[in-house]
Order: structure tokens, then sequence, then C-alpha cells
């Protein structure tokens, strides 16, 4: 499946992609602008903390087929960028996030603490020793692992895991990141789970969504399908029409497979003619 499709779990033969994969061939080379679009849209992630901020931001870049911004600017700031990135970040996330991170590190004994005040807390340094307990093999692997995951370290990501006795550990390791929206609970909880090495109970990671979002998400899916069935059904359309209908589709299908609706996608067979 192409690239542009990883942020969704669906099956390589999945009839509506390969439908909207089929409509993309027939629009010719794509512009700048239409690929940045498109790669906003791969990016999307209705577990982001700020879903609905990006979902109009790549609604409104379909409407004048201009990306709404820059889609590297997406995680610019997050902790993986370094450990300076947070004084950067404006939401106060990748702080606490880095704080983490330091606290974390201080157990496993790879830093020491540092002088800034704003890159550490020291009560969040004593409850996380506690929460992990005594060093061993196991948990510091874990720990290490985790570690991995915050940092988008992929390559010691794949090292570090077994897949053996704590493969439900590692699994929710790999779903947790500071920009989920239940964090730093969920950190909190796995933090837990890993000093217990034990699965953490009620955790919420990456690919998660709570009945909210996707009450949200299943009407901004009815309105996007309206939408291309106004372009498809237009007698007048054109390049610009079709593209968009492209781009719509892509939207559609990304936040339906997010967080698993079942109703179709509008079929785009014979909509170029």
């Amino acid at each position: 499946m192409s690239e542009t499709w990883r942020n969704i779990e669906v099956s390589i033969d999945d009839p509506e992609i390969k439908e909207i994969d089929q409509f993309e061939k027939q629009l010719g080379k794509l512009s700048e602008n239409v690929v940045k679009i498109r790669a906003l849209i791969t990016r999307f992630e209705v577990c982001h903390f700020k879903y609905l901020l990006h979902l109009n931001y790549i609604k409104d870049s379909i409407k004048v087929l201009n990306p709404a911004m820059e889609p590297d600017i997406i995680g610019s700031n997050h902790i993986k960028e370094g450990k300076d990135a947070w004084r950067r970040d404006s939401t106060g996330r990748s702080a606490i996030g880095q704080q983490y991170l330091n606290a974390i590190r201080q157990w496993l004994e790879e830093t020491k603490p540092t002088d800034d005040p704003n890159e550490r807390d020291e009560k969040l340094e004593k409850q996380i020793s506690r929460w992990l307990g005594t060093k061993n093999r196991d948990r510091e692997r874990l720990v290490k692992l985790l570690v991995a995951r915050l940092t988008w370290d992929w390559k010691s990501l794949e090292e570090l895991q077994e897949h053996k006795k704590f493969k439900e550990v590692e699994y929710q390791i790999l779903r947790t990141d500071i920009c989920h929206y239940h964090f730093p609970q969920n950190l909190d909880l796995l933090i837990r789970g890993i000093g217990n090495l034990a699965p953490a109970t009620g955790f919420a990671g990456c690919g998660s969504f709570d009945p909210e979002r996707k009450e949200i998400i299943e009407e901004e899916f009815a309105n996007l399908k309206d939408q291309i069935k106004l372009l498809i059904n237009n007698p007048a359309k054109d390049l610009k029409s079709l593209i968009k209908t492209w781009l719509l589709a892509c939207l559609a299908k990304t936040i339906k497979e997010q967080v698993n609706l079942t109703k179709p996608m509008v079929r785009l067979t014979n909509s170029l003619s």
C-alpha cells in the first residue's frame, strides 16, 4: 500500500483505497501544493490533542488547493527534536514531556539532574522512581524502549523489542506519545505498568478515540461525503474540482478508518467522465 496511507490500518486489498488510488492516477502530475495537502492528510491523527485544528487546516487547504500549513511544521516542537525543542512549544506539552523524559533517564542513570528548573520536576522524579521500583533486566529494557518511543528512535525501538513475555507492555509502549489527547495520564499508567511488569489497566494510546471524538468524526465524515457527491454530480467539473474530489475522498477514508466507521464511501467510479 502507498506510503500516503500509513496513518490507517487496512488491508492492501481494501476496495475503497484501490478506487481512490485509481482515481489519483487519472489526475496526472500533481502540483507541489496538492502533494503537501495530501501529506497533511497523511499526518492527521484523530488521537492528536490538536486533531480538530488540524482537520480544519486540511479542509481549508482543500477549498483553495493551497496548504494552510507546511506538513513538516506538525511535530517540529516535539521532544524527538532534541532536549531544547520544548522551548519553542507554546502549548507547554513538550515541556512536560521533557520533564518525564529527564526523570525516566535519571532512573536509568543515563543522565544527571539538570540545573534548569524548567526542565525538571523533582516531585515527578521521585514519583516515577517509586512507580518503577528496583532495577532489573526487564524493567530497564522496557524503560529504554519507552525512551526510544518518546524520542522516535526507531532503530533502538526495533532492537529493544523481544515480542515474548512482556509483549502486551511493549505494545502499549509503542502506542505512547506526548501528542496523545490522554497525555500525561496514559504515560503515568504505562510507567506504573512497567514497574509492575504488567500491562496498564485503562490505558489509552495512539490510535485510540473516545465517544466524543467518534461522534464528531462521524458528522465530519457525512459532511465530506455530501461535498464529494456535489462535486461528482456537477456537470461543469474541471481538473481542480476533480483534485478536490480526490483529496476529500482521501480525508474521508482516513477519518473513517481511524474511528472504525462502517458506512461506505461515495463511489468515485466513472466520475472522471
